[in-house]
């Protein structure tokens, strides 16, 4: 890249006015279209086409992070992330992976990657997301991987009926059993049964880890 290149590419002073986040989308991206630079609401997509530039990129762009395309494998993102890093300290990593890929995910948010997103994603939510990290300081994962996860922690979600999602409703209020057979009109040996199964459907000790792992699975 020449030195006349690199004064074209800087960052202009209305994106610095802005404050607008410097990604550079190092890789493929089908959902982008093949234009340098996109400028969306809060952050702006340079592409890096070339690896060999992604020192003199980062450093003209200022980059704030780098957004790795889903066919990079672990070593080229390791590798990127590090050149990018030696450039600008602060910079941060997201990544775009495969549909499910939750092993891959979390091992790269344990690595410190602040954005992982369904390769799929489109360029408006991908900001959104990055904007969200940027400003909050969290981890944002698309919802594909997020369930994934969390299944691989607590298990699949059980079925549950319609009355033992009633019972288990107010079982989360506080509700005793005399009272829960109020609240739905039936008798406190009925909620007993339900409350058997939830015990047995969510392989907890207690009404209180029935409350958390029903909470943890997002049923409650």
């Amino acid at each position: 890249m020449t030195r006349s290149s690199l004064k074209d590419i800087k960052r202009t002073p209305a994106e610095t006015e802005r404050g607008d986040c410097s990604v550079i989308l190092v890789g493929t991206w089908l959902a982008l279209s093949m234009n340098a630079t996109e400028h969306y609401e809060g952050a702006c997509i340079h592409r890096c086409p070339d690896r060999d530039d992604l020192i003199s990129v980062v450093h003209a762009r200022r980059a704030d992070w780098i957004l790795a395309g889903p066919e990079l494998d672990d070593g080229d993102i390791q590798r990127l992330f590090s050149v990018a890093g030696a450039v600008r300290e602060n910079v941060r990593l997201a990544i775009l992976g495969h549909r499910r890929d939750w092993r891959r995910c979390d091992r790269w948010i344990r690595r410190g990657c602040r954005v992982y997103l369904d390769e799929s994603v489109g360029p408006d939510r991908a900001v959104a997301a990055i904007r969200a990290a940027h400003t909050l300081g969290v981890n944002v994962m698309d919802r594909g991987f997020t369930e994934a996860l969390r299944e691989r922690a607590t298990g699949p979600a059980p079925h549950l009926t319609r009355r033992e999602r009633e019972v288990l409703d107010l079982l989360r209020r506080g509700m005793r059993n005399r009272e829960i057979a109020g609240a739905l009109f039936v008798s406190e040996n009925t909620v007993e049964y339900h409350m058997r199964h939830l015990l047995s459907k969510f392989s907890a000790r207690n009404r209180l880890e029935v409350v958390e792992r029903a909470t943890a699975l997002g049923l409650a």
